[in-house]
């Protein structure tokens, strides 16, 4: 539980005084997400621990190389929880890496993804500068879209050094129904867990079978399942389940293969729902394995395998492009930052 911010901001302005690029690491869990990018290692790993954490207030604060399970660990003690579920990897994920690379869990459409948990971060600029952005409670929104411009950036905007969170507390009860179905018949099922007032936290469709996860109080997830179809799963099949949904463990993608994933509206009953597909986030996520020479689905972002010096997360329009060109301008004007990890041009 070490604090590494001068060192980190040591390693940064020499890497400026080098004309070096940098390659941000923490974990290793994320090594194989974004562009193929080479440069300098600067590890966070050791920059961990909690900075601060009010239960009454529902935030934390943590170094961004803590691991998440450790995270877990710290909110379970007074029975909360990250809102947006993230994989913790055999507790190697760190909440660097899965802020940069914008991973929410299974719970996203109806409690909100990483973005939206985010308060503030500490970053150190491609100036050495060390940096705050937002605030510690949500009414604080000074700098608040800076922060959130970190989420999914895959560390090219800068080296996070801190991240503040809204948590939330546990769920008093927890079950996963699962029924048997055609996809067809799963994608017509899906759309009504956004508009009935159930207690969902989760919807997923894999080779037959519809898992729907159900959590709240006692009385109201007993209610629920009686409304609903299906079987009740086992306590501990039902969580070795949703850890496969959350780690990606359902489509491992060979050396052959290419693992694609697309977000869509959940009514789509035409993209990536063949037999062979995952389907999740109710319907709004959709996931594919396919041979590395079969060209990906439309609008479809190349997650895992094939060459990695695609443009794996698929076409920017111009406006788009000259605003984040002008985003890593600010941030990083030497561009030595996971140079070209999420975009060529970025």
């Amino acid at each position: 539980m070490t604090d590494m911010t001068r060192d980190l901001q040591a390693q940064v302005s020499q890497a400026i005084v080098d004309k070096a690029a940098l390659a941000i690491q923490g974990g290793g869990t994320k090594s194989g997400l974004g562009r193929a990018s080479q440069g300098r290692a600067i590890c966070l790993l050791e920059h961990s621990g909690v900075i601060s954490y009010s239960p009454t207030e529902l935030v934390i604060q943590v170094r961004s190389g803590t691991k998440i399970s450790d995270i877990n660990a710290t909110l379970a003690e007074h029975q909360q929880r990250l809102i947006f579920e993230p994989a913790d990897y055999a507790s190697q994920a760190t909440i660097g890496g899965t802020v940069a690379a914008n991973q929410s869990g299974p719970c996203r459409p109806w409690f909100g993804g990483v973005r939206d948990s985010v308060l503030g971060v500490g970053l150190i600029n491609g100036l050495g500068e060390h940096l705050q952005f937002g605030g510690q409670v949500m009414k604080n929104v000074a700098g608040f879209d800076v922060s959130r411009s970190q989420v999914g950036a895959m560390g090219t905007l800068g080296v996070m050094t801190e991240i503040s969170l809204k948590v939330l507390p546990m769920f008093a009860a927890e079950v996963t129904l699962v029924s048997s179905m055609s996809s067809t018949q799963a994608l017509q099922t899906m759309p009504a867990f956004f508009r009935r007032n159930l207690p969902v936290s989760a919807v997923s469709y894999w080779q037959g079978n519809l898992y729907v996860r159900l959590q709240g109080s006692g009385s109201g997830v007993d209610s629920a399942m009686r409304s609903i179809d299906g079987e009740p799963l086992a306590a501990e099949q039902a969580a070795s389940w949703w850890q496969q949904v959350r780690e990606c463990q359902l489509l491992e993608a060979s050396s052959q293969q290419v693992l694609w994933r697309r977000n869509v509206a959940a009514t789509d009953a035409q993209t990536m729902c063949g037999p062979d597909s995952f389907i999740n986030w109710g319907g709004a996520q959709r996931w594919q394995l396919l041979h590395k020479d079969q060209a990906g689905p439309e609008g479809a972002v190349q997650y895992l395998g094939g060459d990695r010096t695609n443009e794996v997360n698929g076409p920017v329009n111009s406006v788009a492009q000259k605003l984040q060109g002008k985003l890593k301008t600010a941030f990083d004007p030497h561009a030595i930052f996971n140079p070209g990890r999420l975009y060529s041009w970025m």
